[in-house]
């Protein structure tokens, strides 16, 4: 059983994004696993805190290419949607500092816990609507950039 599905969160009309939402709940589920490995001590300690540094690599990587396809075509709510990055990052890099700070596992357990909640919220309710605004600019103005997943 995973911590979170796919089929959980929107389509995105934007295949880099549908992309990068799914490698991100591969990672997270693998971080449950991980977490409760060494919680038992099956699993070294080192393996969790690199995929952590994976995880969080992969979220700002997500969320700045995101901003900037937001910023590149003009999205009206670029600043809403960057505030909901940044705190999501901020509780993030928090509970990682908390958790090697204090050696407490539960720290960064009750973190992955709480996650899926906000990312099937914020998928649905704010990624989807900027995918659909996206592909439409994207069809009339062309695709700009690389893509980042």
């Amino acid at each position: 059983m995973a911590l979170i599905y796919v089929e959980q969160v929107e389509e995105m009309s934007v295949e880099q994004m549908q992309e990068t939402h799914e490698n991100e709940i591969k990672i997270l589920n693998q971080i449950e696993k991980l977490a409760f490995g060494v919680d038992r001590k099956t699993v070294e300690l080192s393996e969790l805190e690199k995929k952590l540094d994976e995880y969080i690599d992969h979220v700002q990587k997500h969320f700045a290419n995101e901003e900037r396809l937001m910023h590149e075509y003009d999205f009206p709510s670029y600043d809403m949607h960057k505030t909901a990055h940044d705190m999501f990052l901020l509780d993030l890099e928090s509970a990682v500092r908390q958790w090697k700070k204090f050696g407490d596992i539960k720290k960064i357990i009750n973190f992955v816990y709480k996650t899926p909640e906000w990312i099937v919220l914020h998928v649905n309710s704010v990624d989807a609507p900027t995918a659909d605004y996206l592909a439409r600019k994207m069809e009339t103005e062309g695709s700009k950039g690389e893509a980042v997943t």
